[in-house]
């Protein structure tokens, strides 16, 4: 067996949601051959193993304006087959090794295509436990609401319903740490005394009383037109535990193909149109977004905080990312994407607030392992930069079918990304 070694070498790490850009590296001119997808490990022809994001395959030295060679092998992806090497990271053009040259250095982008014959399988869902020594085992929360006052836990309608559809076996509702050897017994709700009743195998019991304070977080506006559709979600009791939330604005509530467009990845969608991120992180998540215990979370959100509530690219990035903190202590163990906000066609006017809110998430998710963001939105340009008229309606802010089918791509294709690691 072919020994490996660990590459010491730098690495180029980038986020998910850049490209490389200016390619000046020492004296020479060279060709970056890179594999074009985030992952956590990659061999190089060599035999190194590297890790990181956006790697490079192969590295070779070229002469100004001559062309060169594609490597003599190619790369290989699990799932996945290679089709060519590409000019840009999105593989819109292709590189034609007889003719192409460069007079400086560039990157040069792998494109792949699923196997033929291979059909992607969500990876079964184990929901990662907290194993402790010091207690047996401990209640932490009930559908992702912390215990207070050591027995009471707040829960809105959605929460309340669930336990309420399977009130002898609430054990999916149950956030806990345990010993190695401590399992659950028994987890029940009363809902005539709005009481839950857990018993574990070393003997502890706890009775815990729920509150509804689903009046609490009423999102009362335009005559209650947000309210009713958030109603209207709550009573969808029948969603499981560890699917994917699609939540926001109007861009997700409008994209009626969602569960056709991310099949086979189980989704719910709870978009709701005109809501700000504020609305989210103080009302709608706990309603639409924690009784479901996602494994992950993709929003798209902040567009009518700028353009309707007339706030700043700053403002509504600072909103952001007291969303993503929210989210993140409510489902700690829940990945969260966030697509970036579109360009589009009528409102230009926004775009360096668009842009500032953007590099606030991008930033945020330099930080913080457990955001990715999405930028679904480069696909809907035209090669001047500009937002393609033919990829929205005519109020130049929604997308059209078409629009969908290229923006749900690329929301899929990083959710199947993730999955796959």
């Amino acid at each position: 067996m072919k020994k490996r070694y660990l590459l010491l070498l730098p690495i180029l790490m980038l986020s998910a949601c850049s490209e490389l850009k200016g390619p000046e590296f020492d004296n020479g001119n060279y060709a970056f051959f890179m594999y074009n997808y985030v992952r956590m490990e990659a061999e190089t022809p060599n035999g190194f193993i590297e890790r990181g994001d956006n790697l490079i395959y192969q590295k070779i030295t070229i002469e100004s304006g001559v062309p060169f060679s594609a490597p003599e092998t190619n790369p290989e992806r699990k799932n996945y087959e290679f089709q060519g090497w590409y000019k840009e990271k999105t593989c819109e053009h292709e590189w034609n090794f007889a003719s192409d040259s460069a007079e400086h250095s560039v990157y040069i982008y792998a494109k792949w295509g699923v196997a033929q014959g291979e059909e992607y399988v969500e990876p079964e869902y184990t929901y990662p436990e907290t194993i402790i020594t010091d207690a047996n085992y401990r209640v932490t929360g009930i559908l992702n609401m912390p215990i207070k006052n050591g027995n009471q836990v707040d829960l809105t309608s959605a929460a309340i319903g669930r336990l309420k559809a399977s009130p002898d076996d609430i054990s999916f509702a149950i956030n806990y740490e345990r010993k190695q050897d401590v399992t659950l017994t028994s987890a029940t709700y009363n809902d005539e005394t709005h009481k839950i009743n857990i018993a574990v195998s070393s003997g502890e019991t706890w009775e815990i009383t729920v509150n509804d304070v689903t009046a609490a977080l009423s999102v009362a506006y335009a005559s209650s037109y947000y309210e009713q559709k958030a109603v209207n979600y709550e009573k969808e009791i029948d969603i499981e535990n560890y699917h994917i939330a699609l939540a926001g604005s109007s861009s997700m509530e409008n994209w009626s193909t969602s569960t056709e467009d991310m099949s086979p990845i189980v989704t719910f969608n709870h978009g709701i149109g005109g809501t700000t991120v504020e609305q989210w992180t103080d009302q709608l998540l706990q309603r639409l977004v924690l009784p479901y215990s996602p494994k992950a979370v993709v929003y798209y959100v902040g567009v009518n905080n700028i353009i309707n509530s007339n706030k700043s690219g700053q403002e509504t990035g600072d909103a952001l990312v007291a969303l993503f903190n929210k989210t993140h202590e409510r489902l700690p163990k829940t990945k969260i994407f966030y697509v970036l906000i579109n360009k589009l066609p009528m409102y230009g006017h926004y775009q360096d607030q668009f842009d500032i809110a953007n590099s606030i998430a991008l930033q945020y998710q330099n930080e913080h392992s457990y955001l990715t963001c999405i930028d679904a939105g480069k696909d809907l340009l035209k090669e001047n930069g500009l937002p393609n008229a033919g990829y929205f309606l005519t109020d130049g802010l929604h997308m059209s079918k078409v629009g969908y089918v290229i923006w749900g791509k690329a929301v899929k294709d990083a959710v199947i990304e993730w999955l796959g690691k």
